[in-house]
């Protein structure tokens, strides 16, 4: 049925890391290691996360990752269009389909995502 990506469990876990300290910026790098989380694919995470404004970036000797806004303000759905992009339960939902013209079913999956969209945006990153 439905189900995460790793990349959006790494995000999840990224983003927890970075709530506990509370504003104060974090290594990519001492998070990697700390959460055991490949170095290179949490820099690919980090970067679409950055992009869509959930985390921002300090640079220097202090410097790191931080969140861009509460927790409370970041959603698991904004966390898992950030990291997949915006993908359907079907790919029907926002994409084309050769059956399309044939199908009776789209507006079941058209309803069925709505709801799922809906509550994905209620669970926010507190709720982790």
């Amino acid at each position: 049925m439905f189900q995460l990506s790793k990349a959006v469990e790494y995000a999840i876990l990224f983003l927890q890391a970075l709530k506990k300290k509370e504003g104060k910026p974090v290594s990519l790098a001492l998070i990697a290691k700390s959460r055991g989380l490949p170095l290179k694919y949490l820099e690919r995470i980090a970067g679409d996360l950055k992009r869509k404004n959930i985390i921002k970036s300090k640079e220097g000797t202090a410097g790191g990752y931080f969140l861009a806004k509460k927790p409370k303000n970041i959603t698991l759905s904004e966390i898992i269009t950030s990291v997949e992009g915006k993908k359907g339960f079907v790919t029907c939902i926002y994409g084309t389909c050769q059956q399309e013209k044939l199908c009776s079913h789209k507006k079941v999956w058209q309803k069925l995502q709505q709801a799922l969209e809906k509550e994905l945006g209620k669970i926010s990153l507190t709720d982790f």
